[in-house]
């Protein structure tokens, strides 16, 4: 697997980042672009269909070195997604895990540094991120990678928060997926949230945006499909997802109009 090693730092003055600057919050909404979206809880359930009667039996067998089937003993496994007061939620956690993310491998001068010794990397990702090898300087506390300046890391505070994004439409369904079977939110769906922000310059908050997946398309913004959650790289019916800002504004264009003339990221077609 692609693993990260020792964070490089660069660019930023460490001694600006409390500076006074932009304050808000973003209502961002997210709807489900692919056929089913898993985004796992860490918890699954099987049900036991018939009572172990004979277990000692079992046992024996097992002991003895046959390995019993008990297939017919317990259902499948289900693997559910996060909740909230019943309503099914992705984590804030997870977005601003794909924010980073994306502006890591967008971002020339950001301290994203990867092993690619490892051929156990999906080739489905290989193909979509092709990256150059970023450019790094590890001049902390001096200097800060812009990524990092913007969404913190280890002793660094973050100056964007990201909500849950609840579902406000649609509903889930449990798909089967190699006998187990995960419950995903379905096309069509669509979450909201809030990404709450301090202390930005223009340029900071434009990169925030084009994290979320927005692109110029002539004076407006445009979301465009970004990879989430279980399978996206294995499974083309899961794992596609678009943002989308209900109150766009002037400020915002002009804000990513001048993230993309400074730093001239990368972009990466996830419609694979």
């Amino acid at each position: 697997m692609w693993r990260r090693l020792t964070v490089q730092r660069y660019r930023t003055p460490y001694t600006e980042r409390n500076a006074p600057g932009l304050e808000g919050a973003l209502d961002i909404e997210m709807e489900v672009v692919s056929d089913y979206l898993h985004v796992g809880s860490g918890v699954y359930d099987v049900e036991i269909l018939r009572p172990l009667d004979d277990i000692d039996k079992l046992v024996e067998s097992a002991l003895q070195g046959t390995v019993p089937d008990v297939s017919g003993y317990f259902s499948p496994a289900t693997h559910e997604m996060n909740k909230y007061l019943g309503k099914v939620v992705i984590p804030g956690s997870t977005i601003k895990g794909l924010v980073r993310t994306r502006l890591e491998l967008s971002i020339r001068e950001s301290c994203y540094v990867v092993s690619r010794n490892s051929n156990t990397v999906s080739n489905t990702y290989k193909k979509i991120f092709r990256n150059p090898k970023p450019k790094y300087s590890d001049r902390f506390p001096e200097r800060v990678c812009p990524v990092c300046d913007l969404l913190g890391n280890s002793g660094l505070a973050s100056r964007v928060s990201f909500t849950d994004l609840v579902m406000a439409q649609g509903k889930t369904d449990f798909v089967n997926v190699n006998g187990q079977y995960y419950e995903s939110a379905i096309k069509g769906s669509k979450f909201g949230g809030k990404v709450v922000y301090r202390s930005l310059k223009p340029v900071d908050l434009g990169m925030l945006l084009y994290g979320l997946g927005f692109r110029l398309k002539g004076n407006k913004l445009e979301g465009k499909v970004m990879l989430m959650g279980r399978f996206k790289f294995s499974d083309r019916r899961f794992g596609r997802v678009r943002f989308s800002l209900p109150a766009a504004k002037v400020e915002f264009v002009n804000a990513l109009n001048e993230f993309m003339k400074k730093f001239n990221p990368f972009d990466y077609n996830e419609e694979w």
